[in-house]
């Protein structure tokens, strides 16, 4: 049942203090919990606003069929990118704590002209300047994000820590090769292979994500804006990893993405 007297203010100022200082929740007071996806996105929405930073786009995640299917989603859940957590290949990221992260290889659009808010809006091939490959680092502000509920992890902004963004693939976008690129990608760790495509219902449909996004910006009354990056979901095996000292990198197209984490 949602709670009608819910605010999300000390919500979120709990959630970025957890953020800054690196530290781990149980879970929220009962008092404090998002009761609603709803209510979760609002406290996102405080959060960012207090955090401070500015929005550069989006992430999408639990996106795949499977996924939302054992999530009973659905559609998959949406974060905001911070712009000063972006960064390009090679970067050096450092982690607020020495925890647990969740590494995904992704496909990600950067939207080449601003979008309102519409339901049943659809994207189309006018929508996208280019497709790229991006990781994200996954690190809840919660000991364990999947037990705590979906509206308190769409509270703590989906569990965006970082975001890494490859060079354009290819301008607009391309089926075929984004077909190309999943089987292609394989992710390595300190040299070592470690991940690979995910394929069938667990692989994420990135054209369905960004229409989940649209969806998402509907509801919420967002205009989506041109040059925002829209990072999709998992391409490749999601993975742990538990905290510094490890470096990541994907191959693919005879390109290669990759970051340290310190």
């Amino acid at each position: 049942m949602t709670n009608s007297t819910f605010t999300p203010v000390a919500t979120a100022a709990l959630l970025l203090d957890t953020w800054r200082t690196g530290e781990l929740l149980q879970s929220l007071p009962e008092p404090l919990k998002p009761a609603s996806l709803t209510q979760g996105y609002d406290v996102q929405d405080q959060l960012f606003s207090a955090a401070g930073g500015r929005r550069c786009g989006w992430k999408l995640g639990v996106g795949s069929p499977a996924a939302m299917r054992a999530g009973n989603l659905s559609r998959p859940l949406v974060g905001q990118l911070e712009a000063a957590r972006c960064h390009a290949s090679g970067a050096e990221i450092r982690l607020p704590a020495q925890t647990p992260v969740t590494i995904e290889c992704e496909v990600a659009f950067v939207l080449d002209r601003d979008l309102q808010p519409e339901p049943g809006r659809l994207p189309c091939a006018e929508d996208i300047r280019a497709t790229c490959v991006t990781f994200e680092v996954v690190r809840s502000r919660f000991v364990d994000r999947k037990s705590v509920g979906w509206p308190s992890f769409a509270a703590d902004n989906v569990g965006f820590e970082a975001l890494v963004v490859g060079e354009n693939v290819c301008s607009g976008t391309d089926l075929a090769l984004l077909t190309q690129l999943a089987a292609s990608a394989l992710v390595y760790v300190d040299g070592a292979p470690r991940a690979q495509a995910l394929s069938g219902d667990a692989a994420t449909d990135p054209l369905s994500s960004l229409a989940a996004l649209y969806a998402h910006a509907a509801e919420r009354g967002e205009i989506l804006r041109a040059g925002d990056l829209v990072s999709t979901g998992a391409m490749c095996a999601p993975f742990d990893l538990p905290g510094a000292g490890f470096s990541v990198s994907v191959q693919y197209f005879g390109k290669e993405l990759k970051f340290t984490l310190v």
